[in-house]
């Protein structure tokens, strides 16, 4: 069989752990030539480029502030100068937020704000420029199943959880007329970085296991799957969509 991503360009971001590594991992292995970054964790950025690059899969890795529109801008532009297009984008970069509404800062509003809407926007924005020329294109932005349901601390995470979803929708209705395919997966409870330290947990894991029909807490694999349909011809006739990827966890709700 044909890999579904030969001659493939893509990028993704937040792909120093978790969903994104597992998402590069999994493109790699189809046949993807990729472009990963990260902001913090350099170390696990450089893990990520030499998992892929064992894959045969030609990889660019660099460090991006996705807060910041010059970074953002110069990823795109090294991708295309090197790759000579892109084809794939998955807006994977996040970040957290555990603090009560009442407690809440201005800056630590700004912060999960800028990074998990800001920079999806920023990255949206640099590559349908090409996708529209080529007149082809999928973009996958990872939101969460708390962007469909409130959760107790996490009032600004869900809302910008919520806006990414709303954004999505939005980008792919005024893409209306081109070949390209924009759409959202919406993991549930993930063991990844951000998460760990709740699962460390024993009754804060119990309480979502109750709560997790199939009994168990995710795992970044259990969310890659999702996104490489999306981002792949088989998913032509979806759009606009978020794919729920939870263990069945919206339905307790």
């Amino acid at each position: 069989m044909v890999p579904r991503f030969r001659d493939k360009v893509a990028i993704v971001t937040g792909a120093s752990s978790g969903i994104g590594q597992a998402t590069a991992i999994g493109l790699a292995r189809e046949g993807a030539r990729l472009m990963i970054c990260a902001d913090r964790n350099v170390a696990g950025l450089e893990e990520t480029r030499l998992a892929v690059e064992q894959l045969d899969a030609e990889c660019l890795a660099m460090q991006v502030d996705v807060r910041s529109h010059a970074a953002v801008e110069e990823c795109v532009q090294t991708t295309l100068e090197h790759f000579g297009t892109i084809d794939i984008m998955v807006n994977n970069a996040g970040t957290g937020q555990y603090v009560a509404f009442a407690l809440m800062e201005n800056d630590e509003y700004d912060r999960v704000m800028d990074v998990n809407l800001r920079g999806t926007f920023y990255f949206c924005r640099a590559v349908l420029p090409t996708m529209m020329d080529r007149d082809y294109g999928k973009i996958v932005n990872v939101t969460s199943v708390m962007g469909e349901i409130a959760a107790q601390g996490q009032s600004i995470y869900n809302a910008s959880k919520g806006a990414a979803r709303l954004l999505t929708q939005g980008i792919a209705v005024d893409v209306t007329g081109y070949n390209i395919n924009v759409n959202a997966v919406a993991p549930g409870m993930v063991v990844t970085n951000l998460t760990q330290h709740m699962f460390a947990d024993e009754e804060t894991e119990r309480f979502f296991l109750d709560r997790i029909p199939k009994g168990r807490i995710g795992q970044p694999e259990d969310i890659s799957p999702a996104i490489l349909f999306l981002c792949s011809d088989e998913a032509c006739y979806i759009h606009g969509t978020t794919i729920v990827v939870d263990g069945g966890m919206l339905c307790t709700r």
